[in-house]
């Protein structure tokens, strides 16, 4: 099982032999996964066992339609679910649950760890109607820690869809040909990097954060300097290069110390704790998020303070230590709320 990760191969394994036993009869097999590259590749592994479809469930009344329809036969059911579950999805999983054990050929449901929180709150018949449950965690290690990057990262600027952001290109590539004011290239530099960041084109990214950075360095900004080399680091992490990431956000950290921006420092050091984490030095990633946390509450920033808290939960999740988890979630969750952050809430 190549495509399989190293620490998803006993689960999987554990999720073919129950498919293997219940060959021949109905059974509804439910697995979360985060990626669906990597729900993609598990399946394939499947299709190299046992002859399956794929069945992509759209709405409620189709899902319906199509259990109804299922000839039992050799074949074995793979049913993926949205990212985010509609009500008509919940109400058909929920009331016609026994037709997954009806239709006499084994089902195995894939979804999102989000949408497995649905599923609880929301369909609890169908959950509880479940055979086996598998919980796969895919390669990359730590999803919570990229949605905790992605909010660190320092956008300028609201959007609300792709082609606008596509839009802002086109203009501040035509903006690069008419500005001569150094500042002002810096800040367009940054955000055309970071349109690119946002439509997961990294290495265009760096070119233009790296162009930002030189001219912050020959105009003396400091704070420009600083601001460059986190998001630089944050972008050489989306890529995978960790260590490398490692070396910009010390810059960072180096200089926000020296110029006195605490809320750069604790951005720097937040960001050095989601990069220790990403390696697996998890008591070194809660060093650098305590003071991360520290710095945000000296400051005032309760946003930043529910993302230090959030993050501390993570780490302690990861070594298994889940009480702790869940005493630093139900802080962060009480301070999104007062402060009505709803994307931190989720």
């Amino acid at each position: 099982m190549e495509t399989v990760a190293l620490e998803d191969l006993d689960e999987v394994d554990l999720l073919l032999t129950e498919l293997e036993i219940s060959q021949g009869k109905g059974n509804l097999i439910l697995c979360t996964v985060a990626s669906p590259a990597y729900r993609d590749r598990v399946i394939e592994a499947i299709k190299r066992r046992f002859p399956v479809q794929v069945m992509a469930v759209e709405n409620g009344d189709a899902l319906i339609w199509d259990l109804r329809s299922i000839k039992p036969d050799e074949k074995t059911l793979i049913w993926t679910l949205p990212d985010t579950l509609s009500q008509d999805i919940l109400d058909a999983l929920n009331n016609f649950r026994e037709l997954f054990y009806d239709s006499g050929v084994p089902s195995l449901v894939f979804m999102t760890p989000s949408a497995l929180d649905e599923v609880i709150w929301k369909a609890p018949d169908f959950w509880r109607y479940r055979g086996g449950y598998h919980i796969l965690k895919g390669e990359e290690y730590g999803h919570a820690y990229q949605a905790l990057e992605a909010l660190s990262t320092p956008f300028d600027f609201n959007y609300q869809n792709k082609e606008e952001l596509l839009r802002r290109k086109s203009i501040n590539e035509y903006l690069l040909k008419k500005i001569n004011d150094k500042r002002e290239l810096v800040r367009i530099l940054k955000e055309i990097g970071t349109i690119h960041y946002l439509l997961s084109e990294f290495r265009e990214a760096i070119e233009y954060y790296e162009q930002a950075l030189k001219i912050s360095r020959e105009i003396g900004g400091r704070s420009g300097e600083g601001s460059g080399l986190r998001i630089l680091g944050l972008a050489y992490a989306r890529l995978g290069e960790t260590r490398k990431a490692i070396e910009f956000y010390e810059q960072a950290l180096k200089i926000s110390r020296e110029i006195g921006d605490r809320s750069g420092e604790g951005t720097a050091l937040g960001n050095l704790g989601n990069a220790y984490a990403r390696l697996g030095e998890t008591r070194k990633a809660i060093e650098f998020y305590e003071q991360a946390l520290k710095i945000s509450r000296e400051i005032g920033d309760r946003m930043g303070e529910g993302i230090g808290l959030s993050s501390l939960g993570n780490a302690y999740a990861g070594l298994g230590e889940t009480r702790k988890a869940i005493e630093y979630y139900e802080q962060a969750l009480k301070i999104s709320r007062e402060i009505g952050d709803r994307m931190g809430e989720g």
